[in-house]
């Protein structure tokens, strides 16, 4: 089959591909009884002290989603989002938030230490800025970070970890953490569409998998990953250029808890002493 000719912006594309790994995680953290959330993200509030939900003082975390074509006649085409950060409490942050969609990279970067903000996009040298710049506020609308007051938790994302409990459970050491590993298969298709499948893709799915680890002590979230296929097309894959069906993952891991070693510092702008 011969695809049709689609030119892709690559920022329309980052903005596309941004949101939809941010309406994913953030549908993994509703219940059944709760609407799911608009897929369009809003900034996230000034970080404060109780910025990230994990039990934790200090940590390293990277999300990612790839989703790629599977079909026969399909090219084969990849996307993958990622973000990848330190928080360190009450107020520091540093990530990175990559968007590869196969023939263009999109790279956006960013510190932010209470009301202070340094961003760097594609490689440019560091920009100064204060946690209001626009263009720091567009970047954390669509990047998953530990800026979000509910990073990784709230009441949903409890009623997920007090639902999985009832599950069986192998311990297992995972990022350097003792943890329970819960695994959701087939037969637990009702109990993963509630939690993790965003609204209008339930009866598009195949091969349906939900793997959540979870710390011994504390039970915050050590490792998630989620992966399903897209059978029929969408628009958000075709805003992608993506053509059905397309495999997606989505995987979460929390490492360094509490590590001393690991600090948010400003970054080195030319011409600083």
């Amino acid at each position: 089959m011969q695809r049709a000719s689609q030119p892709r912006s690559s920022h329309r594309a980052a903005a596309v591909a941004g949101g939809l790994l941010l309406a994913l995680l953030l549908a993994g953290c509703r219940s059944s009884a709760s609407p799911a959330p608009t897929p369009t993200p809003t900034a996230p509030p000034t970080p404060t002290a109780e910025a990230s939900a994990l039990p934790l003082v200090r940590f390293h975390y990277v999300a990612s989603l790839t989703l790629r074509e599977t079909g026969a006649d399909a090219g084969g085409d990849e996307v993958v989002i990622s973000t990848e950060g330190n928080f360190e409490s009450p107020d520091r942050h540093a990530f990175i938030h990559i968007i590869d969609l196969g023939e263009d990279t999109v790279i956006r970067s960013a510190v932010i230490i209470g009301e202070e903000a340094w961003i760097q996009a594609d490689g440019e040298p560091w920009r100064a800025t204060t946690r209001d710049d626009p263009e720091l506020t567009e970047l954390l609308a669509v990047a998953f970070t530990a800026t979000r007051p509910q990073f990784l938790g709230g009441p949903e994302f409890r009623l997920v970890q007090e639902s999985v409990r009832r599950l069986p459970s192998t311990e297992e050491l995972v990022n350097g953490v003792a943890t329970n590993h819960y695994q959701v298969g087939q037969a637990g298709r009702e109990f993963v569409e509630a939690f993790l499948v965003p609204e209008g893709l339930v009866g598009n799915l195949a091969d349906l998998a939900w793997d959540l680890w979870l710390a011994e002590e504390g039970g915050w979230p050590v490792r998630l990953v989620a992966s399903t296929t897209v059978i029929n097309p969408v628009d958000v894959l075709q805003e992608l250029d993506l053509e059905a069906p397309v495999h997606w993952e989505l995987r979460i891991d929390i490492s360094r808890p509490n590590d001393p070693e690991l600090s948010v510092m400003p970054p080195k702008i030319e011409g600083d002493e």
